[in-house]
């Protein structure tokens, strides 16, 4: 009986020190790994889910990233393609465009599940707009034969069937939108033009010495906006047109003063009057048309693109991880993301607001 009693205590103290040592590896191995393991949310609480809120972005080599929910979750989706995304347009919430950095153009029609190359071109891709599914527009350089670059704008108003060219000489475009099939501006350095004939035509409006003129936008075919910044001293610019950009005023930009180059501007959204300017600070806005402005801060990152489903949803792309999105006009952003989401930052954002799911 003692014999048994003695056994039965020593196996008891056994399993105490055995069940100890595997608490402490256990310990320890939540340890090391707690330093090598990402948190979820690395750059705070994600977005709150915003049903009905669409968006797509690229920069990845052969996929885009889509969102339905204004940015709370994402996830990717994939063409075939081994080139990375330049720019991207949607006109609805299955209707878009996509151009690579190989000059390819790519249409969907499902909302970015399928999509079809309609032309290989010979361009340096810089931007496209979209006005529908037949009407888009392509900017961007092609090498000349006597060497050198030539400035060029390609359209097709048949859904990518046939293409026409404009060329711009030496002039280095950086932008284009239309408010619908007909009604367009193109942005160069330090240029603006317009067309009221789907890109047919079109006529130089303005030249604005000692600027860098980043990125144009329109919400109507009558009202439009600017963005860039003064070489001389880095400060944010934008300009507004009342008449589809046959003339321009500038528009005053009082925010406090910021670090040399942090307030330079980069894209430009606007949407109900309400107007969003990228810089590395943060988010320039406005919520009268641009009499007032503010410097909204982010949580995360460096703001690069920017697309306004609405007035309440504006979603962001950063240098590096971070995807921003808020749900009120900016005055709070928050940021999905981790640190390994991404092999290469998103340089484009599209976003909808259509249907709640």
């Amino acid at each position: 009986m003692d014999r048994r009693i003695r056994r039965a205590r020593g196996i008891r103290a056994l399993g105490a020190i055995l069940a100890g040592v595997a608490l402490s590896a256990a310990a320890l191995t939540a340890c090391a790994g707690g330093a090598d393991e990402s948190p979820a949310h690395p750059f705070g609480p994600p977005p709150e889910a915003s049903p009905g809120i669409h968006a797509w972005a690229v920069g990845e080599a052969g996929g885009l990233l889509v969102t339905a929910d204004g940015g709370a979750t994402w996830s990717r989706q994939r063409f075939y393609l081994s080139q990375r995304g330049v720019d991207v347009a949607f006109t609805d919430v299955a209707t878009g465009w996509l151009v690579t950095d190989g000059g390819t153009v790519l249409a969907t029609t499902d909302g970015g599940a399928d999509w079809a190359v309609v032309k290989q071109t010979d361009l340096a891709v810089k931007a496209l707009a979209a006005s529908s599914a037949a009407c888009a527009w392509v900017v961007g350089s092609a090498a000349a034969a006597a060497g050198g670059d030539v400035a060029t704008v390609l359209r097709t108003a048949d859904g990518g069937a046939t293409w026409r060219r404009t060329r711009f000489g030496m002039a280095q475009l950086t932008d284009v939108v239309f408010a619908d099939d007909r009604h367009g501006l193109l942005l160069a350095l330090d240029r603006i033009w317009s067309t009221t004939d789907g890109g047919r035509t079109w006529k130089l409006r303005t030249t604005l010495p000692m600027t860098v003129l980043t990125s144009v936008t329109m919400t109507d075919v009558r009202h439009a906006w600017v963005a860039g910044w003064d070489t001389q001293t880095g400060d944010p610019l934008v300009f507004t047109s009342r008449d589809g950009g046959v003339t321009w005023r500038a528009l005053r930009l009082r925010v406090s003063p910021a670090g040399p180059g942090a307030l330079q501007a980069r894209q430009i959204a606007a949407a109900a009057g309400h107007l969003w300017v990228t810089c590395p600070a943060g988010v320039l806005a406005s919520r009268d048309g641009g009499r007032s402005w503010e410097l909204q801060q982010v949580p995360a990152g460096r703001p690069a693109a920017i697309a306004a489903a609405d007035e309440a949803h504006v979603l962001a792309t950063t240098e590096t991880q971070p995807i921003l999105a808020s749900v009120d006009g900016g005055a709070v952003w928050l940021a999905f993301g981790r640190a390994d989401f991404l092999e290469r930052p998103l340089v484009a954002v599209a976003a909808v607001a259509g249907p709640a799911q």
